[in-house]
């Protein structure tokens, strides 16, 4: 079902607490509450089926303008191979799936036929754990792009998204990179540097700046070694708030 608001008072949405199973309210300045239940096909995945028991929300059911290609659901990863075991949808706390809702209207307001894609939004722990072993890089290395094994990732608890922008013609917007590349260029804080020896387009950068935006605006925070990851909130509001997925 395809839900229609009045234009950008979405913007101010807050989540609410519903104990009833798979299901999630939304609430429009304390007035207006919708109230969606997730219903189960014959075709999801176990996966799936676990984010919606953790009662996460499917980002589309807010916003089918925003794409979703998880690649850790095929082999198009650098692990080459299929982590997530065929999941096609984004789940997210709700919270977190509100304010990529409103950066999708933000980007709107701005060109109205452009998507927000999202690459990776809630990574189960024993996955985080098998990305760090498989990976092969040297472990000072590893931990600029991985959580250690250790430690709990923001996406972890779908607190964390990993996103990128579809332009005109269902085209990916150029960044300077692709999505998990492991290098130096991927990084933010060097932006400007990369620009003026010519190693990033001054387009690409642009582009970045336009994602930085609009994610920025919704109330995500950035880091500075992956231009296509965004946090929601920080980890000890996230172990408080949400649920770890295991």
């Amino acid at each position: 079902m395809k839900y229609v608001f009045a234009a950008f008072s979405l913007l101010i949405w807050s989540c609410t607490t519903n104990t009833k199973p798979n299901s999630f309210a939304v609430i429009k300045e304390s007035v207006l509450q919708l109230t969606k239940t997730t219903t189960k096909t014959h075709d999801t995945s176990a996966l799936e089926l676990l984010l919606i028991a953790k009662h996460l929300v499917n980002i589309n059911s807010l916003d089918s303008n925003i794409r979703v290609v998880l690649h850790y659901s095929t082999s198009h990863n650098f692990l080459n191979k299929d982590l997530y075991h065929g999941l096609q949808n984004c789940y997210l706390p709700c919270e977190v799936a509100i304010k990529l809702s409103n950066a999708q209207q933000f980007l709107n307001s701005q060109y109205p036929n452009y998507h927000l894609i999202v690459f990776d939004a809630v990574r189960p722990l024993h996955i985080q754990k098998q990305m760090w072993d498989e990976l092969d890089m040297p472990a000072k290395d590893k931990i600029n792009y991985l959580a250690h094994p250790s430690d709990i990732s923001l996406h972890n608890y779908g607190a964390a998204v990993d996103v990128g922008i579809i332009g005109d013609n269902d085209v990916l917007l150029n960044m300077g990179t692709a999505f998990d590349f492991f290098g130096e260029l991927s990084e933010p804080k060097r932006e400007k540097e990369f620009v003026k020896n010519g190693k990033l387009s001054q387009e690409a950068l642009n582009n970045r700046l336009l994602l930085r935006t609009v994610m920025m605006k919704a109330g995500f925070t950035t880091i500075t070694s992956e231009w296509w990851h965004f946090n929601a909130t920080n980890k000890v509001t996230a172990a408080a708030r949400y649920e770890l997925i295991e």
